[in-house]
């Protein structure tokens, strides 16, 4: 065996892996037990912020367990899409019946050979995703085991306020597994790619809006959310500029970060939107600032948007 490997117990199953520091070991028992205070007060500890909250992001949305003596591996994955001003995809469940079909053979044939995958119905909106909490991630990970009678879990989303014209964010979300080692992607591939994210787009293209939404390819929990906000901030300013911005640590919880952003716009001159680290980590953040900084300055002070509508 490599030195840098040794047998160690993930969760129930017993395989190969690297070495991991008691900080990691740590982490991952307070997130098996929905601990959030807990989580964030082993992050608090490590001197490497950005590598702490890299492997909590990555520890959240993964599952190992046991079925029939055999392992399974499981993580959540997204692929984002955004809405193009007057279409109806997003949280559309007819859509959804009517597209699901074609995305469902798309992805067969663009995953690896013998990978599971349960695909959750619907496009769900970011404005709702943005607002998990690890044990709303943990939840829909524990739906997808054989035989689990996962409890109902309430959470509050929000609604992000958009002017007509703007686009908005989605995510399909899905888990992938495996018997051998967590799963993985296919290697890039430029027209294996683009087939998928063509496919996927007009799957849910309607004849009454002229263009199809535009999906991108899917992805591990953090780095999708990345893409996905990253794309949506890019489309927004086309539509209805960005004008300036602020990003704002929120004090009661370590892991919230609000950014709201100033629009050229009448009817939503203001909106704000959520940042969770514990999906994204310290450099998502960093990653979101930047296209940010990009698109217009930092307002002088934080402003808070009208309030939401939230939703349990």
């Amino acid at each position: 065996m490599n030195p840098a490997q040794s047998t160690h117990t993930v969760g129930m199953h017993t395989h190969p892996v690297l070495v991991r520091e008691n900080w990691q070991i740590e982490l991952d028992e307070a997130i098996r037990r929905n601990d959030d205070a807990g989580m964030w007060e082993v992050v608090a500890r490590q001197p490497d912020q950005e590598e702490a909250q890299e492997a909590m992001a990555t520890l959240v949305s993964r599952l190992a367990y046991r079925i029939d003596s055999r392992p399974r591996f499981s993580e959540m994955f997204l692929l984002p899409m955004i809405e193009p001003a007057g279409a109806n995809v997003i949280a559309n469940e007819a859509a959804w019946k009517a597209a699901s079909f074609a995305v469902g053979e798309a992805l067969d044939s663009w995953l690896p050979k013998k990978t599971a995958k349960t695909v959750f119905n619907g496009i769900r909106p970011f404005d709702w995703v943005g607002t998990w909490r690890p044990a709303v991630l943990r939840s829909h990970l524990y739906r997808t085991m054989p035989g689990n009678d996962q409890a109902s879990i309430t959470t509050l989303s929000e609604d992000i306020a958009c002017p007509d014209e703007a686009p908005r964010l989605g995510f399909l979300c899905m888990v992938l597994t495996s018997d051998r080692g967590w799963p993985t992607l296919p290697r890039a591939n430029t027209l294996a790619d683009k087939r998928l994210r063509d496919v996927v787009g007009f799957a849910f293209h309607d004849n009454a809006y002229s263009t199809p939404p535009t999906a991108l390819t899917p992805d591990r929990v953090q780095f999708a959310m990345v893409d996905g906000v990253c794309l949506w901030l890019h489309e927004l300013d086309r539509t209805c500029k960005v004008l300036g911005w602020s990003a704002t640590p929120i004090a009661a919880s370590a892991d919230v970060v609000k950014v709201t952003l100033r629009l050229d716009s009448e009817q939503v001159p203001l909106t704000q939107f959520t940042l969770r680290k514990h999906q994204i980590g310290l450099r998502g953040v960093d990653e979101v600032l930047q296209m940010l900084a990009s698109l217009a300055p930092v307002m002088d002070a934080a402003r808070d948007a009208p309030a939401k509508n939230m939703r349990s």
